[in-house]
């Protein structure tokens, strides 16, 4: 007997049904492409279940079953066959339903998994970053002060406003005294409460002077008056201000000091300073030193010249230097000590014994030697002074360091500028 096409045979042997993946339905695409999903994550998408998907693959083998046992009779009849066409339209309508069913979940698995992995490389990303910035703090070295290529980022110079303070020098007429005793001395002759003066400072000088200064010239004539009517060994005198300097960089390294001078002029001033000649003006300028590294092609001089030769110079905002063309800037950095930490003088000229470490602050070692590297640093100069020290000893925005500066430029002579 001929085997039925119907019967249970190898042909119509079943096994789980395939997953079905209907091809005019596009994939939705990850969120994140380049962070392709793994073969183990898209075996892991494939193998979803519902309990409607449960439900239809158990009513499709209920009715596979039925199917076969019809099949098995070995005659058909009408009543038959329309059992198995209604049989069959169930299971297509079934198939079809549980299609849609899948395909709705693996949809929102998929968009589930696309979210939750771009939400990882976010977290990944922060994290790294934060560990980047960490590194890069780390390595970065804390701004110590101002240095020639700060200069040139400045940009357009502007003009230094010194204030507009009078001042007075009081020396003593023995050699001997010192600035401290200078100081009590004439703390104790004016009263500025009685004087009604206006005290802008007070500061000690070299040859153990003083010099105080004021918001006007009367206060001032004040000060003289009153110190000239007291027999106390002390004289006044007028300050002596300093010359302004003026640094200009990238100066050809071959060129000699005279060169450099002659080019400033006749390319740059000549016909500006029509009354100034060659001779007047090499008699008014001083190379105070040279900066730069060592065997470059360019260096930077510093400058010292009147002020009218400075306002000239600054106005221009760069000079011409044979075939160069080189930044001009006002020279306002002040010479800290590494020995003492305090500004005004160098290590060389430092009066005192033992050394202050430029890291921790402390006295008797050096910032080579210091203990303390791994902390916090303080600034050696305001800790002296009993400020706020908590910022690198000569950073740019230290008091210490600003009020140096102000002083300095407090004394030098910019001609009304």
């Amino acid at each position: 007997m001929a085997s039925s096409p119907f019967s249970r045979g190898d042909r119509c042997a079943r096994s789980p049904p395939p997953t079905p993946v209907p091809t005019d339905t596009p994939k939705p695409e990850p969120a994140h492409a380049s962070h392709p999903q793994t073969p183990t994550q898209r075996n892991e998408l494939e193998v979803i279940s519902t309990p409607e998907i449960q439900n239809w693959m158990k009513t499709i083998d209920q009715y596979l079953g039925e199917v076969c046992v019809i099949a098995s009779e070995s005659k058909l009849n009408s009543e038959q066959k329309m059992r198995i066409s209604a049989l069959c339209r169930k299971i297509g309508h079934g198939t079809s339903q549980m299609a849609v069913q899948y395909q709705s979940v693996k949809m929102k698995a998929v968009l589930a998994n696309s979210t939750v992995q771009r939400l990882e490389d976010q977290i990944n990303i922060s994290q790294q970053l934060q560990e980047l910035k960490t590194t890069i703090g780390a390595s970065i070295k804390p701004n110590t002060g101002s240095s020639f290529a700060d200069m040139v980022k400045k940009g357009t110079n502007k003009f230094i406003q010194p204030l507009n303070l009078s001042s007075v020098a009081i020396y003593p007429k023995n050699k001997q005294t010192s600035s401290d005793e200078t100081k009590s001395l004439v703390q104790k002759i004016i009263c500025p409460e009685q004087m009604k003066l206006q005290v802008r400072g007070l500061r000690k000088t070299r040859n153990g002077g003083v010099i105080i200064s004021t918001e006007s010239k009367d206060d001032i004539e004040k000060v003289k008056k009153s110190m000239q009517t007291t027999n106390s060994g002390l004289t006044v005198d007028e300050p002596q201000k300093r010359k302004p300097r003026v640094v200009i960089i990238g100066v050809p390294s071959s060129m000699q000091e005279m060169e450099v001078f002659t080019c400033l002029y006749n390319q740059n001033l000549a016909e500006k300073l029509q009354e100034c000649s060659l001779e007047t003006f090499l008699s008014s300028i001083k190379l105070s030193h040279k900066s730069g590294k060592k065997d470059a092609d360019t260096c930077n001089f510093i400058i010292e010249v009147s002020a009218q030769i400075r306002k000239a110079l600054i106005c221009k905002d760069r000079v011409f230097v044979n075939w160069s063309s080189c930044p001009v800037r006002d020279f306002t950095l002040v010479t800290r000590c590494y020995k003492c930490q305090q500004y005004g003088h160098a290590a060389k000229s430092c009066r005192e014994t033992t050394y202050t470490c430029g890291h921790c602050g402390e006295l008797g070692h050096s910032i080579k030697e210091c203990p303390k590297k791994a902390e916090e640093p303080k600034c050696a100069t305001c800790l002296h002074f009993k400020k706020p020290s908590t910022h690198n000893t000569g950073a740019a925005d230290c008091p210490a360091k600003i009020m140096a500066e102000n002083r300095y430029i407090n004394s030098i002579d910019y001609g009304g500028a």
